[in-house]
């Protein structure tokens, strides 16, 4: 499995960036492991994804700030794939 994309510092606009960073990240999760689209958009949000918000913590990112971010991947993937969620 190759590793998964680093995840830039924050710049200026925290949430569009956040987005824009984690969105590679997002991805490759997405791609190699079984995650709930659904659960990641609502308020249970899955682990994997709970390490990779605190993986944007760790780099400066407000962890709401990139849970949010997130969630937004998660909807934006939904709308995608034709699924409706709440």
């Amino acid at each position: 499995m190759p590793p998964m994309k680093s995840i830039p510092a924050p710049d200026t606009d925290p949430q569009t960036e956040a987005i824009e960073a984690i969105r590679p990240s997002f991805d490759d999760l997405v791609e190699l492991s079984d995650i709930s689209l659904g659960a990641a958009a609502g308020t249970d949000m899955p682990e994997a994804l709970v390490a990779l918000a605190r993986r944007a913590e760790s780099v400066g990112w407000k962890l709401e700030d990139a849970k949010d971010a997130i969630r937004q991947l998660a909807r934006e993937r939904l709308g995608a794939e034709g699924a409706a969620y709440d």
